[in-house]
C-alpha cells in the first residue's frame, strides 16, 4: 500500500509538470560517496557513529525551475558496545522528491524534500568472544524517512555532471525512538532528453 501511494504521487506529479511539454531533460546516476554522521538509540543505549553508504537519483526538470524524481539508498554504520566493537546499525530507503532548481552556466541547484519508504536494522552485539556472538540482540523496525536535499551540480558536458549533496535523514521508528543522520553524497550524473506527446484526439 505504501509503495502503491508512493508510485501514485510520482505519476501524477511527473503528469502535470509535463502536460504542457513536448520535451525535458532529465539526469540521473550514482552517488558514489557519502559519508554522514549517524544518531539513533535502541533499548540498550544511545548511538553516535560515523556512517559510510551508496544511492542513486533520477531527477527531472519540468516548468523552468521545477525539479522532482526517485531518490533511494542506504547508510550504515559499525559501533562499539561495552564488549564488542561489532555491532551495525543500517537504514535503506527509497521514495520520492520535489523541489525547486536553478541554473547558472555550467552550475545546477536543486532545494528538494524528499518522502520515503524505509526500514532500519540493528544487529546489537553485548558480549563477543573471537567471532562468537555471547549475547546480542537483532532490531528491524519499518519506517518512513523524511529529508532535505540540498545539491550542486557541475556539468563537465553536455551529458555528465558532477553532483555533490547535502541530506539529513530523519525517521521516527518503533515508538519514539529517533534516527538522525546527516551525510555529503558525492557521484556523477548522466543527462539525457525524453520526448513528452500528447495523445492524438480524434476528429
Amino acid at each position: 500500500m505504501r509503495q502503491s501511494t508512493i508510485i501514485f504521487i510520482f505519476l501524477f506529479v511527473f503528469r502535470i509538470a509535463f502536460s504542457q511539454s513536448e520535451k525535458t531533460v532529465y539526469s540521473g546516476g550514482m552517488l558514489l560517496f557519502q559519508p554522514g554522521i549517524t544518531f539513533a538509540e535502541n533499548p540498550q543505549q544511545q548511538i553516535k557513529t560515523l556512517s559510510f553508504g551508496i544511492g542513486g537519483i533520477l531527477r527531472f526538470y519540468a516548468k523552468e525551475h521545477w525539479c522532482f524524481g526517485l531518490f533511494g539508498g542506504n547508510q550504515k554504520a559499525k559501533y562499539t558496545t561495552s564488549f564488542s566493537d561489532n555491532s551495525t546499525i543500517s537504514l535503506v530507503y527509497g521514495g520520492v522528491f520535489l523541489g525547486y532548481t536553478s541554473r547558472i552556466n555550467r552550475f545546477r541547484f536543486c532545494a528538494s524534500l524528499s518522502l520515503n519508504k524505509g526500514r532500519i536494522k540493528n544487529m546489537h552485539i553485548e558480549k563477543q568472544l573471537g567471532s562468537q556472538i555471547l549475547e546480542g540482540d537483532y532490531y528491524s523496525h519499518p519506517t518512513w524517512v523524511g529529508s532535505p536535499i540540498l545539491s550542486l551540480d557541475y556539468a563537465l558536458s553536455e551529458k555528465i555532471s558532477l553532483t555533490s549533496q547535502l541530506i539529513c535523514l530523519t525517521a521516527v521508528y518503533k515508538q519514539n525512538d529517533l534516527y538522525f543522520c546527516p551525510v555529503l553524497q558525492l557521484g556523477v550524473l548522466f543527462l539525457s532528453l525524453i520526448h513528452i506527446s500528447e495523445p492524438t484526439r480524434p476528429y
